[in-house]
């Protein structure tokens, strides 16, 4: 079997592609990016079509209008402020946000339900703007594109599965590490231009984080980035240091009016039945435990509580505070 013709042209057909590089728009360095912007946008839009129709919108205009505030207030702050940003809320009980190409911003009412403060919301925003601005997603698709032609070239000259499977496969997986950790320090950056504090994007992790360990949840490739709580990470605490040359947090984090847009959520109970967010103001004497009895949680009723309202594992409410808890 003669080898030379195989890999020749699998390597002309490598660097045909590999010719597709561009400037990322935050670093400068060169990056695979076989869509041009105008590409990125039309395949935006499609794929923002297919998402609408399979998981509708939150049906609450209220709620959409004040993210989608949120969202352009960071998405001006980014290194491509020239795109068109949409923001949505899905109504899905998910603990989640992504991003599409083109920069088409989702939230999930499950992950608005768990977040406490509009500052809390501009750093997921802002992470997610930071993906679409370092072209993330165009780079996995570009890299995918390359699995998938390589993949094609290999399976006519090799006939190799095991080789196609692998190359099929590759840029497909979530982002990299070094991909999450470029989009906690663009959040950053874009919280303190935008006035906030950029700590904040530590408090999504470890809301997140609490999330993840009250439910159980088996290990996340993004979570896991931080063996420790976000405060006592050394990388995420230098990227929001240097975020800090951008400014040091005078707005207001906005923990009341960001409460106020949750309340209603719908959550699921199990059995297919869904309870709700509702608030009410602690009063003296208060704490998790009592609150949990008039709960309609069963299980583990106070922890659920606190990690609902940002106080996982031991916090306990102050008189006057507003809190979520679930009806």
């Amino acid at each position: 079997m003669r080898l030379i013709p195989v890999f020749t042209s699998l390597l002309l057909s490598g660097t045909a592609l590999l010719a597709g590089c561009s400037a990322n728009p935050v670093s400068g360095e060169n990056q695979l990016a076989l869509m041009s912007e105008a590409e990125e946008i039309q395949t935006g839009q499609q794929a923002h079509r297919d998402i609408l129709a399979k998981t509708p919108p939150y049906q609450d205009a209220a709620v959409q209008a004040y993210v989608s505030r949120i969202g352009q207030l960071m998405a001006a702050q980014s290194h491509r402020n020239n795109l068109r940003f949409t923001f949505t809320v899905l109504d899905d009980p998910a603990v989640n946000a992504f991003a599409l190409p083109g920069g088409y911003i989702y939230i999930t009412t499950g992950l608005m339900a768990y977040l406490n403060s509009e500052a809390e919301l501009a750093g997921v925003l802002g992470h997610e703007i930071g993906h679409v601005s370092a072209r993330h997603n165009v780079s996995q698709a570009s890299w995918s594109a390359v699995g998938g032609i390589l993949a094609s070239v290999a399976g006519e000259k090799l006939g190799n599965k095991e080789l196609i499977n692998t190359l099929g496969e590759l840029g497909l997986s979530n982002y990299s590490r070094t991909q999450e950790l470029d989009a906690d320090g663009l959040g950053a950056e874009y919280l303190a231009r935008a006035g906030y504090d950029p700590a904040n994007m530590a408090n999504v992790i470890a809301t997140l984080q609490a999330y993840d360990q009250f439910k159980g949840n088996t290990s996340d490739p993004y979570r896991d980035l931080f063996s420790t709580h976000p405060n006592n990470d050394q990388r995420l605490q230098q990227l929001i240091g240097q975020a800090r040359q951008y400014g040091r947090g005078g707005r207001d984090a906005g923990h009341d009016s960001y409460l106020r847009q949750t309340d209603g959520i719908r959550l699921p109970l199990g059995n297919g039945q869904t309870v709700q967010v509702r608030l009410i103001t602690a009063n003296a004497g208060d704490t998790f435990d009592t609150l949990a009895r008039s709960s309609r949680l069963s299980n583990n009723a106070a922890m659920h509580l606190r990690v609902l309202n940002g106080m996982f594992p031991t916090g306990e409410p102050r008189p006057g505070q507003l809190l979520k808890t679930i009806q």
